[in-house]
């Protein structure tokens, strides 16, 4: 403080220095602000030429937002509530997280939502569901887990399972090590492989390949048909084929 009029002069040549040394700089630089707030009413943010924005602690965006460039996720990414795409997104690079994505809350981008370990794609009863913890996938009546496949249908369910299809009842359509394929329904059976054709009917069969014809026939008492040999095939009135013996 200037005691009397001759320190008046240095008082404000001190002063022109201040006044000259804060106008040669920039407003704000190297500032700081300790336990207050800066706040910005109706006016706008920005860093250019590239500026860096570093945030050493915690951040919360309220209201709507957008951003145009790349979003890198290079930690653990947790998201708590929904997260909605209401309009067309295209990725025309790559994507690429080397941490976690956790989503507690529900993944929607048009039909496909992602909810409690399960994703869902389309609506209502085509809807595809796949389930990540059961590692089942659902369409429709159509359900496909490891190593079998479910097919919902009015008379049952087929199912496809170890090179073989299982109807509703009992019926099995297989292959088998020779390269046949065979339909089986109880105790009957019928085989088609390369050159011959079998169906079985207990004990019974009929086998047709490139050398003839030969039947499992029933044998019937040679004297129960006079004047016949014995290897004839015989029938009675109902049409049943015996074997002469």
């Amino acid at each position: 403080m200037a005691r009397d009029l001759n320190d008046s002069g240095g008082w404000i040549q001190q002063l022109i220095r201040r006044v000259a040394r804060l106008e040669s700089g920039a407003m704000l630089e190297r500032s700081s602000i300790t336990n207050g707030r800066m706040r910005f009413i109706g006016g706008l943010l920005r860093l250019d030429s590239g500026a860096l924005l570093e945030l050493v602690g915690q951040w919360r965006f309220f209201g709507p937002g957008a951003i145009t460039g790349d979003v890198y996720s290079e930690g653990k990414w947790t998201q708590v509530g929904d997260y909605d795409f209401t309009g067309n997104g295209d990725l025309a690079g790559d994507v690429t997280m080397s941490g976690d994505f956790d989503l507690t809350g529900i993944f929607k981008s048009g039909n496909v939502r992602i909810e409690g370990g399960k994703i869902y794609v389309g609506a209502g009863p085509v809807t595809i569901v796949i389930d990540g913890a059961t590692g089942k996938i659902t369409a429709g009546n159509v359900t496909v887990e490891s190593n079998k496949v479910t097919i919902g249908g009015a008379d049952g369910n087929t199912v496809l399972t170890n090179s073989q299809v299982q109807f509703a009842n009992g019926g099995i359509v297989a292959t088998d090590s020779s390269g046949g394929i065979s339909m089986r329904v109880g105790n009957a059976r019928a085989r088609v492989a390369d050159g011959v054709v079998q169906m079985t009917i207990g004990t019974r069969s009929i086998v047709i390949n490139g050398t003839g014809i030969s039947a499992g026939l029933p044998t019937t008492p040679l004297s129960s048909w006079p004047g016949r040999q014995v290897g004839d095939v015989v029938s009675n009135t109902s049409g049943d084929l015996f074997r002469v013996v």
